[in-house]
């Protein structure tokens, strides 16, 4: 059982047990062999490699295999819905892929894992900040400075990419920024900023491109979404607003590119990772590491890197069992999921990021 960059955590446990006693040929054998011994009326410890099993209880032993034909079916039937029960081929040498925020953090180490799987895929970056590493020699990287809370910018620079690289068949919302300020203290520039940058921009961006992907039935959007979402913590209001608003908009736009556009294959993903070891955040979770692990940025670029690759569209949390278990408290009543709100007051996060502001037009220093 690895450990992975955050250490040993409920994630680790979790994916161990996916991979051994949830494993799909491992529930197919026990379920066979149940079946094959009701049948025949042999006991299941009659099969030498099934001995093991006496250890457990009936009972305990068809909890298993419910429980991992559930957890199958479950996965089979979320990715065939969400991509439309339809497959489609990405060939590497020729798509187009278009980061944001791309110049330093999670964009930036998804750039380099795209580059070392196909060094031939053209990669697209437009960031408000200057490149803050060296393309590999050869390599197809197009950087276009831009601040993506301008709207006017963002049609400009659009234009430019489809006439000098071409139209992106891939679309990665990464930029974002966050305040870090309480509803009544944060300021008109704190606020409409942090909206611009983290919801209209990707709004805009999908707008831009998102025709030539209908026209082709081809495409990837993905959207790095936040568990803030989810669970909003106090004094990043705005942030949480905005990327409760990236899943309203992935979802809805699945319902229009399958029954209006006729475009199946064009893809929707939206990543929900908990806090990140980024410069939009300081200090420390203040909670055990086990369930709640600052995550690494390389961790997080190699979870959007395997969803490009997959050519699947998907909905992700990271890490994946505590998280994905925190979305499903929402079926709790209304008071118990309150009380898990609160605990993220308990969190020794400071949410005051790197960005500055230009006091006179209210935009990115």
């Amino acid at each position: 059982m690895a450990f992975s960059r955050e250490g040993f955590t409920a994630d680790v446990v979790a994916g161990f047990v996916r991979r051994t006693f949830l494993n799909r040929n491992v529930i197919i054998i026990l379920a066979l062999s149940q079946a094959v011994s009701y049948i025949n009326g042999y006991p299941l410890t009659a099969f030498p490699v099934f001995r093991f099993v006496h250890l457990f209880p009936l009972r305990a032993l068809n909890i298993w295999i419910l429980l991992g034909i559930y957890t199958h079916v479950t996965s089979y039937l979320n990715d065939q819905f969400a991509n439309n029960w339809t497959k489609d081929t990405y060939k590497w040498n020729k798509e187009i892929v278009l980061i944001t925020g791309g110049a330093s953090g999670i964009g930036a180490a998804l750039t380099s894992l795209l580059l070392k799987r196909n060094p031939s895929t053209k990669i697209v970056i437009i960031d408000h900040s200057p490149l803050t590493f060296k393309p590999p020699p050869g390599s197809a990287v197009y950087y276009y400075q831009g601040d993506l809370s301008n709207s006017s910018i963002i049609r400009q620079l659009c234009e430019r990419i489809r006439n000098e690289v071409g139209h992106p068949t891939v679309l990665v919302n990464n930029a974002g920024l966050v305040r870090g300020t309480t509803v009544m203290e944060g300021s008109y520039a704190d606020v409409e900023i942090t909206i611009k940058t983290n919801l209209i921009a990707p709004f805009l961006l999908t707008k831009e491109f998102l025709p030539d992907m209908v026209r082709r039935n081809h495409g990837h959007i993905v959207s790095m979404g936040s568990m803030s979402a989810v669970t909003p913590p106090a004094r990043i209001a705005d942030y949480a607003a905005t990327k409760a608003g990236l899943i309203a908009l992935t979802e809805a736009l699945q319902l229009e590119l399958k029954y209006i556009h006729n475009a199946p294959k064009v893809r929707q993903s939206i990543l929900l990772p908990f806090f990140i070891k980024t410069p939009l955040i300081k200090g420390e979770v203040g909670k055990p590491n086990f369930l709640y692990p600052l995550l690494h940025v390389d961790t997080v670029a190699e979870t959007l890197a395997d969803i490009l690759y997959s050519g699947r569209g998907r909905t992700v949390y990271l890490p994946g069992f505590p998280m994905a278990f925190v979305h499903k408290l929402r079926v709790l009543p209304e008071w118990l999921f309150r009380l898990a709100r609160e605990e993220s007051m308990k969190f020794g996060i400071d949410f005051t990021g790197r960005q500055k502001l230009d006091e006179k037009t209210g935009g990115l220093s």
